[in-house]
């Protein structure tokens, strides 16, 4: 006789929605796994652009000393439909300047 799978309901539901406690404090590399995960997997994402294309730009832009990727910043970029066209354009110019060498 074959035992059935029992199923588990978890009756609390987590949201997807993205929460800031600090917009102006610097992001963690969590967010920005969470940025590539959540783009590479839609749609509207580009063929060209895999998920270590787009995390590792968000993860030079949190590694920059001038400027680094703030919270709010994520919080804005994961609300999106779609990754912003300068990014996409930073993305595809390293790509090709990688290809050269």
């Amino acid at each position: 006789m074959a035992k059935s799978a029992k199923t588990v309901v978890n009756t609390e539901t987590t949201t997807n929605l993205f929460v800031v406690k600090d917009p102006k404090a610097k992001a963690f590399y969590g967010q920005v796994r969470k940025i590539a995960s959540q783009f590479s997997k839609a749609s509207t994402c580009p063929k060209d652009i895999k998920w270590g294309t787009i995390h590792g730009h968000f993860i030079q832009k949190l590694n920059c000393t001038k400027s680094p990727l703030l919270q709010g910043e994520v919080a804005k970029i994961l609300a999106m439909k779609s990754l912003p066209s300068a990014d996409l354009k930073a993305m595809r110019s390293y790509k090709k300047l990688v290809n050269l060498v």
